[in-house]
């Protein structure tokens, strides 16, 4: 059941008049997924109207249908709201209901690793709501916001950038209790110019966080740490990282395809607790000490953390399979960037088997963007990989780099040849590229 069960508690929020009383079931943008009671929320796209579909989304069940074309405003009746802004309307809605909500609000973002975070901390604490997928621009977070559960104790919210701005007025209608910056990289460094504009907008979260609330951040770069510690007075910041100097860091550290297992140490408090995870990557034992730190920060259950940590598992990313002529593939497919390459290539050589990367293209990376590819080739040499494959333009600068026992492909149907022809069952596979890049295309090869 949502915080906003009922149109009653819609119109509230939404200071609209609404005529309908019906419960509500969920909101949408999209007709193909109005369910019975849905609130529809028509909003024109670069290239499709919602206002189209307000008719086939009420034929569907929807309890509502909230327009803003005049064409509508003479026929509106108690399952139509025509208003002047449908944009404004799910703005003023998304704004009073995180005003309104009554429990802790953790704001995400970051380079990499702010989806699985964002995961974890939801997984890990009772009675909570968080981003809806991996929805976390504008819309997406929006919508988030009126998708909290009428039970919630706990917000939590990814949200994402890409251009100076964005994260100022994401957290500006959430306002945090509690901020977390996951780490700075390279992700979107063609927008933001380069890292230091990534240290920019990443924090912009700071700007918003509740008066005597905390903020969460890697702490292992000095002159990222001491930036963030100078923003402001009146909140408290925690740091976690491999470093112990941090509040949080880890120890007796193992890492394998079958998961994590390692100690946080807390510097506060000078104990230790015993971590058990699925998680597979070095890169989620950051992501879970941030989730530790914010637990920590928001007074959670603790005992609770440690327990449920142990059977999460990441949804739709990085999964170890059976793939084609028996082989084990690492699916990384979702996305990419050069430190998620560079740590995904780091997990499957700790296998003993044949080792081999299909890559695909890095987007948004800028000015930067060969050097950045080529560097990508030259890690995966070091780091032991047995064959490289490259599909995608700028792909082909990681081949170059890589040298020997490298293949590089333009064409799909080509390298699913390949596949078929070359990999055996002695293999670990890993497949990954930007999500523009369509990877997951060579799973049914």
């Amino acid at each position: 059941m949502l915080l906003i069960e009922s149109t009653f508690e819609l119109a509230k929020l939404s200071e609209e008049e609404i005529k309908t009383r019906s419960r509500i079931k969920n909101f949408v943008i999209d007709s193909r997924q109005v369910k019975k009671n849905s609130v529809f929320i028509a909003l024109k796209g670069n290239n499709l109207d919602g206002n189209d579909f307000i008719y086939d989304a009420l034929e569907k069940g929807a309890c509502l249908a909230v327009t803003d074309n005049k064409n509508f405003k003479e026929d509106a009746n108690k399952n139509i709201l025509y208003v002047n802004d449908t944009y404004k309307f799910l703005l003023k809605t998304s704004q009073n209901l995180a005003e309104n909500f009554n429990g802790i609000k953790i704001g995400i973002t970051g380079s990499n690793g702010k989806t699985s975070t964002t995961q974890i901390l939801s997984h890990v604490i009772k009675f909570s709501s968080s981003t809806i997928k991996n929805f976390n621009n504008e819309i997406g977070m929006l919508l988030s916001i009126l998708d909290t559960k009428y039970d919630s104790k706990v917000l939590v919210i990814e949200m994402g950038a890409r251009k100076l701005g964005d994260i100022d007025f994401l957290s500006s209608i959430l306002k945090p209790h509690i901020g977390i910056i996951t780490n700075i990289g390279n992700s979107h460094i063609e927008n933001l110019k380069n890292l230091d504009g990534v240290l920019k907008v990443k924090s912009e979260l700071v700007n918003n966080i509740v008066k005597n609330g905390s903020l969460i951040v890697p702490g292992d770069n000095n002159r990222h740490l001491n930036f963030w510690k100078s923003l402001r007075k009146d909140i408290t910041v925690f740091s976690f990282g491999l470093e112990n100097t941090n509040h949080y860091y880890p120890k007796e550290m193992a890492s394998n395809l079958d998961g994590l297992s390692f100690n946080i140490k807390n510097n506060i408090s000078g104990k230790s607790i015993k971590i058990n995870s699925k998680l597979i990557g070095d890169h989620n034992i950051l992501n879970i000490l941030a989730t530790y730190a914010a637990i920590i920060a928001g007074s959670l259950d603790e005992n609770y953390f440690v327990k449920s940590i142990e059977d999460f598992q990441n949804p739709e990313r990085q999964k170890i399979m059976d793939w084609i002529n028996g082989c084990i593939l690492f699916n990384d497919s979702y996305n990419a960037n050069p430190e998620s390459m560079k740590s995904a290539i780091k997990t499957i050589c700790k296998s003993e088997k044949r080792k081999i990367v299909i890559f695909g293209d890095m987007f948004e990376l800028g000015k930067d963007e060969v050097y950045l590819h080529q560097e990508v080739g030259e890690y995966a040499k070091i780091e032991g990989v047995d064959i490289f494959i490259g599909f995608g333009k700028l792909a082909k600068h990681a081949v170059n780099s890589f040298g020997k026992n490298s293949k590089f492909f333009e064409n799909e149907d080509e390298l699913k040849k390949y596949i078929i022809d070359n990999i055996k069952n002695t293999d670990i596979v890993l497949l990954k590229g930007s999500r523009g890049m369509y990877m997951e295309r060579f799973l049914n090869v």
